[in-house]
């Protein structure tokens, strides 16, 4: 049986992996009344909010169990750096979708942020991960926090206690990554630099 500060770690992991952000960002910003002009009905909401999860959670955690299914990857972790290839593809995708089939609705700029952060924030992970093996936990989550700094910084809000959460999350999710040895320290701060990067680098030029 793994001892309890492993399986602590296993569940950090877990509980903040990557493609889950999206969701979490999203949800976090709805409760933000003061975020956006317009008066978004809760159905609105609820909605919204059901569309990122699916696009960004529900395909492409599907799309593993299915590639686990035909033995094209080894496990659910994804180890190996080779794994992950076919994976982060089908999540890229699922994600461009995502920021098309959202982009017509009426939603205010700052969602449309995070969805942008995280498809190019998960596309940089794809390109990154051809040749270097990188944590995409801390990617996620240094995309996170750079976005919720940029739309902060753009549209004057603000917001030190979201920013503040991420950041001590990120942590978490670097600490996790360790602990399992599913990374070395480079990869895990190499990851959270690539994530925030990318993030700061799209923010401000649109």
């Amino acid at each position: 049986m793994p001892a309890p500060d492993l399986r602590f770690s296993k569940f950090l992991s877990y509980v903040l992996h990557p493609l889950i952000i999206p969701t979490f960002a999203t949800a976090a910003l709805l409760m933000r009344q003061d975020a956006y002009s317009i008066v978004l009905p809760f159905y609105l909401k609820i909605w919204y909010l059901s569309v990122v999860f699916a696009f960004t959670w529900l395909i492409p955690v599907a799309a593993v169990f299915v590639l686990l299914r035909f033995k094209a990857i080894y496990s659910v972790e994804m180890s190996r750096r080779s794994e992950r290839t076919i994976p982060l593809l089908i999540a890229s995708a699922s994600y461009m979708a995502l920021m098309f089939f959202v982009r017509p609705v009426n939603i205010p700029p700052l969602f449309l942020y995070v969805v942008y952060s995280a498809t190019f924030a998960l596309l940089a992970g794809l390109l990154i991960n051809m040749v270097y093996k990188i944590s995409l936990h801390t990617l996620g989550w240094g995309a996170v926090t750079a976005t919720l700094i940029s739309i902060s910084l753009r549209l004057g809000l603000p917001m030190l206690t979201l920013i503040s959460v991420s950041i001590l999350l990120s942590g978490l999710a670097g600490y996790a990554r360790l602990k399992e040895n599913a990374h070395n320290q480079t990869q895990v701060y190499v990851g959270y630099i690539a994530g925030a990067a990318i993030v700061m680098l799209i923010i401000f030029l649109v």
